[in-house]
């Protein structure tokens, strides 16, 4: 879902207890569980969308549109979560989060129409920002601040890897068994992260009252050019994933007749770049800065995109994996500089108020992304649409460039 890493106050003191201990690891466990489910539950979908296309008769822009309720509500339910994350706690919005994860895995299962398949969309939509907004401010509430951006990274990488097995199992599975069967399969999954998630103690602090609202945030970070710069590489990030997952399975079955498991394994493979880069990308914005890790991502991306939409399916893979390679590296040094600027800003240590703002600024990227991806497949062409998609990264290259630097 986007690079998550941090920089608040330290939450655990030097010379911890080994109950102290033994609390980070299971608040590590189930936050790193949470995301590696969720992510894997959400690829397990992209194998199946040629399958639900063929079934209802429904259009590319259709199928894009469907796609899109899913960052539509992550979005809607990240904003009321600004404020919630930090009033109830992290726990109970991880134990619903998983609730939702196995209502939406069971819907998909038993999706007989259009309406139904929207609603199960958009309730794993809610999952996604419930699991990722508490997670990450939980995790945020236990490490210290030396600790956080390894554990944050870590946290997201091996979601990642999880989220790998999910178009490759999943298509190998919808050919063997059928989609019903391979989503009644999966509900085992979020079964699983719900009795983990009933576990977890709470992490929340009783002093986040003082957090300022989401509109007063945002105001304060956009007055910043380092956080404009961070916002912008996210969103662009989230945007190109988007339309990426949402067409790219549709144009390998229409134009290459693909099959799912196809499908899956290059979706895998272009998934891979993505997670491999993503912590040596975050390790090379450390020490070498925010702004040559943004601009060099954001060039490779603008290059490789174009290229998936042509030539036949092993330059489709590895034009994808370059992609996934480039992404990462223009996403590692996004969510830093927003947290940058919060700090900056009067915000230190306001985990799920920061959290949550990261996560609204990927969830508008991934749903304005699958709108202009349907208004786009009505009258062009999906080598055009990637193209119109490069061109507007390398903007975001161009305004970034001008807004951070050049020591950033």
């Amino acid at each position: 879902m986007g690079a998550y890493p941090s920089r608040p106050m330290p939450a655990v003191a030097a010379g911890q207890t080994e109950s102290e201990r033994l609390r980070q690891r299971r608040v590590f466990r189930t936050v790193m569980a949470l995301i590696a489910g969720d992510t894997a539950l959400f690829t397990l979908v992209i194998p199946a969308l040629p399958i639900f296309q063929d079934r209802y008769d429904l259009s590319d822009a259709a199928v894009v549109l469907i796609f899109g309720v899913f960052p539509l509500t992550q979005l809607l339910t990240t904003i009321p979560l600004a404020a919630l994350v930090d009033r109830t706690g992290r726990r109970p919005i991880m134990i619903v989060g998983a609730l939702a994860l196995l209502a939406s895995t069971i819907g998909f299962a038993f999706a007989d129409s259009v309406p139904l398949l929207v609603v199960t969309r958009a309730v794993q939509g809610c999952a996604a920002a419930l699991v990722w907004t508490a997670g990450i401010a939980a995790v945020s509430d236990v490490f210290p601040q030396h600790q956080l951006g390894f554990r944050l990274g870590l946290a997201e990488t091996v979601g990642g890897a999880f989220g790998l097995v999910g178009p490759v199992a999943g298509g190998a599975l919808i050919e063997l068994v059928g989609t019903e069967r391979t989503f009644e399969i999966a509900a085992l999954v979020p079964l699983a992260l719900l009795a983990m998630a009933l576990r977890v103690p709470e992490t929340a602090r009783a002093d986040a009252s003082r957090a300022p609202s989401l509109v007063d945030a945002l105001g304060r970070l956009w007055a910043r050019p380092e956080a404009r710069a961070g916002i912008w590489a996210l969103g662009a990030f989230a945007g190109v994933l988007a339309i990426v997952d949402s067409l790219l399975p549709l144009d390998l079955d229409d134009r290459l007749g693909a099959s799912t498991a196809a499908i899956g394994i290059v979706f895998g493979i272009g998934f891979a770049g993505l997670v491999v880069f993503a912590p040596l990308a975050g390790a090379w914005s450390d020490r070498h800065g925010r702004r040559p890790a943004l601009l060099a991502g954001g060039a490779l991306s603008a290059a490789a995109l174009p290229l998936i939409a042509v030539g036949p399916i092993w330059l489709v893979t590895l034009a994808f994996f370059l992609l996934g390679c480039g992404l990462a590296t223009m996403a590692a040094p996004a969510a830093p500089l927003v947290v940058l600027s919060a700090d900056r800003s009067g915000m230190e240590g306001m985990y799920g108020l920061t959290s949550a703002i990261i996560n609204l600024v990927f969830a508008a990227g991934y749903a304005l992304g699958p709108l202009l991806g349907a208004a786009s497949a009505l009258a062009l062409s999906l080598p055009a649409v990637t193209a119109a998609a490069a061109a507007a990264v390398l903007l975001v290259v161009v305004a970034s460039a001008r807004a951070l630097p050049a020591d950033l």
